[in-house]
This record gives C-alpha cells, structure tokens and sequence, in this order.
C-alpha cells in the first residue's frame, strides 16, 4: 500500500500541520514537564496516527537532541518502532476493542517501567468508540498516570468525547491537507514509483479526497494499477476514472453560459451526459465555482485562497472571469444551480431537465 510505504518517519515529513508539530516538538525541549495525555483530533487521512507514532519514537529516541529534536530513526528504538517491535508502544484500536476489560488491561501495565524505552506510550486510536464504563476507567488512570506513561487519543469524532476526558488532556485539532500539499505528495511519489502524470491530474485526484491525504494515496494507487505499465496518468484519463468534470471544464460552461451562449452551453451538458458524468457532482462543482467567483468578486483578498487550493492557471482563470462578470450575474446564477442541485435530487423525469431550465433561465430571460 502507497499509504504505509510513504508514511512519514519523522516531523518533517508530516504535511499540513506545522503548528502541531512545532508545539510538540517544544514539548520535547521541556522534557521535565512533558504533558501525559494528548487528544488528536480531526477527519480521517490528516496525520493522526502517523504523527501519534512519530512522537512516540521521538520520546524514546536516543538522539533526539543531537537531532535537533527529530527522531533519527537510526538507534535502536527508533528502529524497533519502525519494524512494530518496540514493547513499549502500545496501540488500541477502540473501533473493536472498546470495553472496560481493555481499559483495565492498560491500568494493569502502567504501573510497570519501560522495556526498552525511557516512555510507555499508549494510542488509542477512534477514541470515541470506548464505551461509557471505559472512560470512567480511563479518566481515573488520566488524572494521576505514572511518569514513564503517555496517553495518545486519536478520533474523527471529538465532540463524542466525555468533557472530564478532554479537560485531562492537550486537544490538537488536525486540519484538512490543501489540494496543493496532497499534489506535491502525490507528485514524489510518482517520481519514486516512476509513474508519469500530469499536474492537472494530480489535482483532480487531491480534490477528489476532499483533504485526506491517506485517500489520496489511496486513490492514487487504485489509478496506477488500472493502467498499462507505460500509459501516461492525464487529466482526460482521471476524469473518465472518477466520473467527473475538472475545474477547468467546469469554467469553460460557465464561460458560454456568462456569455448567454445558451445553444452551446445546452450541448455541453448534453455531452456531458452522454459521457456518463454525474450531474449531480457537475452542478455541485459549478455551484463551488461559482460561490469562489462571488466572494472574489467582493473580496479581492480571496485570491489568496485560490491559490493555496488550486493551480496557478486555474487561479488566471478565475480572475479573467470575475473581471468581465458582474456580481449580480453570479448570483442569480448561484440560485438557479442551487435550485437545480436540489430537483436532481428529487430525480427529475429527465436527468438534464433541471440544468437545461437554470440555463434556460439565465441565457434567455
């Protein structure tokens, strides 16, 4: 798997959350009063667990201050957490082993000192799943865990989290990764794997795991081995995999349709129909266009935005067309494929039927 052959190994590899790392790392130079329980929060796929492991490893690594506060992945704990042999990195996965048995097995074990290490760490990964007698249990060994002992939380879903348990903890929300973090991941592994593929297409697939860099590489991989060893990854070829327009096509209807070019702004729909596209994530996509063109429109500093969540052409282009469209043009075009968004819902008579009246709608009256 893509995912765990270019997992990060130390902080430096960890994308998309610099303030998080730079807290824990300041945490490590306070080594006399390192906090003992961590709540990691946030969607899946943004750096959780991984970054769970690597401050375990830098804990107990044997030259974590030569290396300026990085975990080497050279001694010989910094080895044994990376081939999963190192007895005192102690992982829960709550999703199935939610009871207070587990809980209690934990409390069993903290009271004795490391193994191998100078820390015990425990990560209990999709936290939220513990039932209510194992949080009780677990908040009593929070209040007052021995020294050697570090208690990681990770979870998707932190308001399902007693409030006695965050309030024993350091809560770190994980942020969405940027489409232009996950395409530059994307981008070294392909170079690593000797896979060529356009940039266009690489944002397709970063926009497509709506910032889970984990299902990005994920997707990445189901991509490569659909094709033939020698075929190039294009933005054509990525469409027709997802079933899904790129920005760029989506602008260039919103082009004939700003231009009231109402003949060919149905064909294109049509087209888009016939290749077997989903209209429903079509009209989602122009609504998202149009919504950044609004706010642009009123908000010159937006551009600033754009550019951290798409391309530099596609950034050009999305100032060429807020400087020729008038606001009140995007609004009204706004309501008409919010409407429409919501008659395909309700699946229409005809698929094309609700997007041919908002066209309709906005050409000819």
């Amino acid at each position: 798997m893509l995912y765990r052959k270019y997992r990060p190994q130390n902080f430096q590899e960890i994308i998309g959350q610099d303030i998080i790392v730079k807290i824990l790392k300041n945490f490590l130079k306070n080594k006399e009063n390192i906090p003992q329980g961590y709540l990691f929060a946030g969607q899946r796929g943004t750096g959780k667990t991984s970054t769970a492991r690597i401050f375990a490893k830098a804990l107990n690594c044997l030259n974590l201050e030569k290396n300026n506060y990085e975990p080497c992945n050279e001694c010989v704990n910094c080895q044994n957490i990376n081939k999963g042999q190192f007895l005192d990195l102690i992982e829960l996965d709550a999703a199935s082993n939610r009871g207070i048995d587990e809980i209690r097995n934990i409390k069993e074990n903290i009271g004795f000192k490391p193994i191998q290490g100078k820390y015990k760490v425990f990560i209990i990964d999709e936290a939220h799943m513990l039932t209510e007698p194992a949080f009780n249990a677990l908040l009593k060994t929070l209040e007052e865990p021995p020294k050697h002992v570090i208690f990681i939380l990770a979870t998707t879903e932190p308001d399902k989290i007693p409030p006695t348990i965050l309030s024993r903890v350091q809560r770190f929300d994980f942020k969405r990764i940027s489409l232009k973090d996950i395409v530059k991941k994307l981008k070294y592994i392909a170079e690593k794997e000797n896979v060529e593929v356009s940039d266009s297409a690489l944002y397709l697939i970063a926009e497509e795991a709506g910032g889970a860099l984990r299902d990005a590489e994920t997707l990445f991989e189901k991509i490569i081995l659909s094709l033939n060893p020698h075929k190039v990854i294009n933005e054509e070829y990525i469409e027709e995999f997802l079933g899904k327009i790129s920005i760029k096509e989506a602008i260039n209807f919103l082009e004939l349709l700003f231009n009231k070019n109402f003949e060919e702004a149905i064909k294109k729909i049509h087209k888009i129909y016939e290749d077997g596209y989903d209209l429903l994530v079509f009209t989602r996509t122009i609504i998202k266009i149009l919504r950044d063109l609004l706010v642009l429109n009123t908000l010159p500093k937006w551009e600033l935005h754009l550019q951290k969540i798409y391309p530099d052409e596609i950034v050009e282009e999305f100032k060429k067309l807020s400087a020729k469209v008038k606001t009140d043009d995007i609004k009204k075009c706004l309501k008409l494929f919010t409407e429409a968004e919501s008659s395909i819902k309700r699946d229409p008579p005809f698929l094309t039927l609700p997007i041919e009246m908002a066209i309709a709608e906005f050409c000819l009256y």
